[in-house]
């Protein structure tokens, strides 16, 4: 599930954690989630991790002002697809005062064009029932040219 609530349940070797937080700054709100790995990470899981990071830094290049929403959707889509996976959460979101706003960024929600001082998140994942999600997400401002990662916070494997 993207998006799950927290339980009783001990963290054992071998689990995936995924951590979603944010915090505000001056009223604007901030989001990021990281993956992370207690004790080892099985092969398999290390490649469905490496597939979602290249897509989240694929789609970091192009965000810029003028991009396709859908378009940059359909790209990780199609990825993920080719690769034995389904997209099932948005690509990202806009993100202010609230932490979740217009955009989402989805192929199915149009040609909605991004501009210039927007800020959204890019947030790829795969998630397979009853077994493990990986999501990598950054908080980023559309420039003219380019879009600029607001939230630094590596993204290389982390074993606890």
């Amino acid at each position: 599930m993207p998006h799950t609530a927290p339980t009783d349940r001990k963290i054992e070797s071998g689990d995936i954690i995924t951590i979603d937080f944010g915090c505000k700054y001056k009223g604007y709100s901030s989001d990021m989630t990281r993956t992370i790995f207690v004790d080892f990470i099985q092969d398999y899981i290390k490649s469905v991790y490496d597939l979602v990071l290249k897509n989240q830094e694929l789609t970091l290049k192009e965000y810029y002002d003028g991009a396709n929403i859908r378009v940059l959707s359909r790209m990780v889509e199609n990825d993920f697809k080719l690769n034995g996976f389904d997209f099932v959460h948005a690509l990202g979101h806009g993100v202010g005062l609230d932490i979740h706003e217009e955009p989402v960024i989805s192929s199915r929600r149009g040609d909605f064009i991004l501009r210039e001082n927007m800020v959204i998140t890019d947030e790829p994942g795969i998630y397979i029932s009853g077994k493990f999600g990986i999501r990598i997400e950054d908080t980023v401002l559309i420039g003219k040219n380019g879009a600029e990662v607001l939230t630094r916070s590596s993204k290389d494997y982390v074993i606890i």
